[in-house]
């Protein structure tokens, strides 16, 4: 992946509103200015978030702060790489300079500050707004706004939510320095399911380890180890949802060449084991 700014929303517009539809998703790691509302309707695969990794499937729900780096990836991860997603991109000011300072927007502003870490919002949340959401997209600018601003305040008024991004990541990243990470980054995807080595990894950065392993958690919040497992579990955690698999299979395919290393290293990140989870995704997804 490659870490970039992008920059969205022209000054002539207060907001962008859009439907998309890829075939697969492997959009660069990249921050911008604006506000990020995205609303996944097809799709599976896993989201980077600042310093997080988890998988997502539809319906999806998030928000992103300005300027925290995030992706969402598909290609080669499942089945259903194909991605159709609404998505609302907005700066804070769109409304005017200190719009959201005022008093009966205290609660919009605290959601504003909460997306800094990347917010994906649970059930509930995402059955009462993915309507009011698809719906934006064929509506006037007035109407757009109204409805924006509702749907903060749907968003604000939620307890239904999970923080991705840990507090203290450092999301002002050095822009200048990206490439070197976005080579990294790069080389992990395409590698992350074979034994890599913190030498093989560090040489593609042209540190040696010592200097990567401080570079690397700069970046990440996370060791090497730490982050290809969360990659790894995310992987696996596709496998396991198609049920076609057995446990032995998934974890070598996901890049752990031990089971019992697997389902020890799986069930201290989800909280279950890979046959609790796989049983517990079928019993969801039948019902």
């Amino acid at each position: 992946m490659r870490i970039f700014r992008e920059n969205i929303v022209s000054p002539e517009n207060l907001f962008v509103v859009k439907e998309e539809r890829f075939k697969y998703n492997d959009f660069p790691f990249h921050a911008h200015a604006e506000y990020e509302i995205i609303l996944i309707l097809e799709g599976t695969g896993q989201r980077i978030v600042g310093d997080s990794i988890t998988e997502f499937s539809a319906v999806d729900l998030c928000m992103f702060g300005a300027n925290l780096p995030h992706t969402f990836y598909t290609r080669g991860l499942s089945k259903n790489e194909a991605i159709k997603q609404v998505v609302i991109q907005f700066n804070e000011n769109f409304l005017g300079a200190g719009f959201f300072d005022r008093k009966p927007f205290k609660a919009i502003k605290d959601l504003l500050q909460r997306s800094s870490q990347g917010i994906v919002f649970n059930e509930g949340t995402k059955a009462a707004l993915a309507q009011k959401i698809t719906a934006l997209v064929n509506k006037n600018a007035t109407e757009t706004i109204i409805e924006l601003l509702n749907i903060l305040h749907l968003l604000s008024q939620s307890a239904e939510y999970t923080l991705l991004s840990s507090p203290g990541f450092l999301h002002d990243l050095n822009f200048d320095d990206s490439s070197r990470m976005s080579k990294v980054y790069d080389y992990i995807l395409e590698n992350f399911k074979k034994d890599l080595s913190l030498d093989e990894v560090a040489s593609v950065a042209y540190l040696s380890p010592s200097a990567f392993c401080r570079y690397f958690k700069k970046f990440t919040r996370k060791t090497l180890s730490e982050f290809l497992i969360d990659l790894r579990i995310g992987y696996a955690c596709k496998l396991l949802q198609n049920n076609n698999m057995g446990i032995s299979q998934i974890s070598l395919d996901s890049g752990f060449n031990n089971v019992s290393y697997f389902n020890r290293k799986f069930k201290a990140v989800k909280g279950e084991t890979p046959m609790e989870y796989q049983k517990h995704f079928m019993i969801k997804r039948a019902n």
